[in-house]
């Protein structure tokens, strides 16, 4: 996958304040903005624009999700966000997405908001707020094409801006390079690593019983794969739940709590397939031969 640029501007110069976010070549921008600064938002020209929004802050269910997002649109984007003040509570910080050349129209935006909200839902990782599915509407084939990637834009920046919503997609027509497995008892996992991440594959077996020392946030990850749908009973057999979608975690050790039930050192107990050695033995030995390769060069 090529390279990209991202370009961060922290209005404040705090990393906590205002910020805006561009990805070279890109028409659009990010405005990020703490509720507590909404007044000062309402000065910037970016908000009376066409674009959509979404509202982050901590879940109202403590066991759906880390956190939660509301997605909205707007022919001014001020306009929604102040009547979202006055009516919701949950939101700490808003992101903004415009675009630099007022191109974006209603039925962009509408799109945008669409396809943002199916594309959270479908990776189960935030408790999503909108009362209902947006249907987007038909843009013609052109302005589909742009929305696409003007979403792929979004896509790419959300992470980068601490709203990790969405799940990791596979770069198309490449494989998965590094396939870890883990067994534990009856659960049988395997697990792909992407973007940093470990993403563990649809159809992997984690053991349903939960040892009493579990740790609380392994617990509750486990109750709200159960509660979204990411991890169902195996019919028949009342030892294992089954991932029903692949799930991105952020840690191996994470991975491995909730498949086996218990606290894990995942970089020891996942097993990179077809060798049948430790992630943490095979991590270290890519960064010895880096370093071997660095001193070769000097």
């Amino acid at each position: 996958m090529l390279g990209r640029s991202v370009r961060l501007f922290l209005v404040d110069g705090t990393p906590q304040g205002m910020r805006t976010a561009e990805v070279g070549n890109w028409s659009g921008l990010a405005l990020v903005c703490p509720r507590t600064d909404l007044a000062r938002l309402g000065t910037r020209p970016e908000v009376r624009r066409t674009g959509v929004y979404i509202l982050v802050g901590p879940s109202e269910v403590a066991s759906s999700a880390p956190f939660a997002v509301y997605v909205g649109e707007g022919d001014e984007v001020w306009t929604r966000l102040t009547s979202h003040d006055d009516s919701k509570d949950f939101w700490t910080w808003v992101v903004i997405f415009v675009s630099k050349d007022d191109n974006l129209t209603k039925a962009h935006v509408r799109w945008l908001e669409a396809t943002l909200i199916r594309e959270i839902k479908k990776a189960k990782r935030a408790e999503v707020t909108n009362a209902s599915d947006p249907v987007g509407g038909r843009l013609p084939e052109a302005d589909t094409s742009d929305m696409e990637t003007f979403f792929e834009n979004i896509r790419l920046l959300l992470p980068t801006l601490g709203v990790n919503v969405f799940s990791v997609e596979r770069p198309e027509g490449l494989g998965d390079k590094l396939v870890l497995e883990l067994r534990w008892e009856h659960a049988q996992a395997e697990c792909v690593v992407r973007e940093g991440q470990f993403v563990v594959k649809a159809g992997s077996l984690a053991r349903a019983k939960e040892v009493d020392s579990l740790g609380d946030s392994t617990r509750t990850l486990r109750k709200m794969l159960k509660e979204s749908g990411v991890l169902v009973p195996v019919d028949g057999n009342g030892m294992l739940l089954r991932f029903a979608q692949e799930y991105a975690f952020d840690s191996p050790s994470a991975a491995s709590g909730v498949v086996a039930g218990t606290q894990l050192n995942g970089r020891i107990v996942w097993k990179v397939k077809g060798v049948g050695i430790p992630y943490k033995e095979w991590q270290e030995k890519q960064v010895a031969a880096a370093k071997k390769t660095s001193q070769d060069v000097v």
